[in-house]
């Protein structure tokens, strides 16, 4: 496969690639800041996009890699060495000021008072836990970013801005499972836009394994691409089954689309799939969340995922 027709690699998997490097190459005493993703174990022979055979790598140290000049047990020792310094980082590891057991990212527009940007996130003290919480930070950060684009002066009054700009913008959080084998967290973001007819809501998640450390994604769990299939049917039936929604919305925002289900948390019994408004159902019947124990996951995820998903004391 060509590197035009690769699949990108997901953006929870390459922000933690480069949260784990610092936004460097990984390389000891290279430390350049211009980098990119590179396979440890060549694409052409996995073909995925594997958080433990992904580094982030300069240009010249890339093409080094490539011809050999450094080898891959030396990647994965380098990869290992970055991913062990977060369990002793200090305070210094993060930009954001400590709120009580969180921390919060939090920004007024100096042209408005009004406008204004506050995200909460965990900072969990268990040093094994702690890259969770730098990845978590990362994303609001990117959210933050989003924020200050829409108060660009510029922005605000272009002719054809393709969305309204922001006025508000709040991030609160609920952890639903913190244990030594996996983090989930459910993110509920509210927002308010200049012109908009109503504030608007929306879901977001950031799930991990914990050691050893790597992105959640669905795709990576499922038995199969084909398993999909079956998991969109019981999500389907089960958001029917109360009789209040229309089913060709349902059918719609159920289709065997891997992204349609990506929204997911993790606790002590199985996963809870969650629908935006407008995604299943109308905005006045509200966000919509779909249940499903390990038990009815067990024909269509991995085996040994699904051991690692199942809680220690079960």
């Amino acid at each position: 496969m060509s590197r035009a027709s690769r699949p990108p690699v997901p953006a929870a998997v390459r922000r933690a690639i480069l949260v784990e490097a610092g936004h460097k190459c990984a390389i000891p005493r290279c430390g350049h800041g211009d980098v990119d993703i590179h396979h440890i174990v060549p694409w052409e022979t996995c073909g995925k996009h594997e958080y433990a055979n992904l580094i982030s790598l300069c240009p010249n140290c890339h093409r080094r890699a490539h011809k050999g000049e450094i080898d891959r047990k030396s990647l994965h020792l380098y990869k290992a060495a970055l991913v062990a310094s977060f369990q002793v980082a200090g305070e210094a590891l993060f930009s954001a000021p400590a709120v009580e057991i969180k921390r919060r990212i939090y920004e007024v527009d100096s042209a408005s008072a009004e406008c204004s940007f506050s995200f909460e996130y965990p900072d969990f003290v268990n040093p094994m836990a702690r890259i969770v919480s730098k990845n978590i930070e990362a994303w609001g950060l990117e959210l933050l970013a989003t924020f200050r684009q829409s108060q660009d002066a510029e922005h605000r009054l272009h002719p054809n801005k393709p969305d309204y700009p922001i006025w508000w913008l709040t991030g609160s959080y609920q952890v639903s499972r913190r244990d030594t084998q996996v983090i989930s967290v459910r993110y509920d973001i509210e927002q308010m836009a200049f012109g908009a007819a109503h504030r608007s809501y929306e879901t977001r998640v950031q799930n991990f394994f914990v050691d050893p450390f790597s992105p959640m994604l669905l795709e990576e769990l499922l038995a199969s691409p084909r398993a999909i299939e079956p998991l969109a049917e019981a999500v389907r039936r089960k958001l029917l089954s109360g009789g209040d929604l229309d089913p060709t919305h349902v059918e719609i925002g159920t289709a065997p689309d891997p992204d349609l289900f990506s929204r997911f948390v993790v606790d002590q019994y199985g996963l809870t799939f969650m629908f935006d408004p407008y995604e299943v159902a109308c905005y006045a019947q509200g966000p919509q969340h779909v249940s499903l124990s390990f038990e009815e996951l067990a024909k269509l995820f991995k085996r040994e995922q699904l051991y690692v998903l199942t809680p220690p004391d079960s």
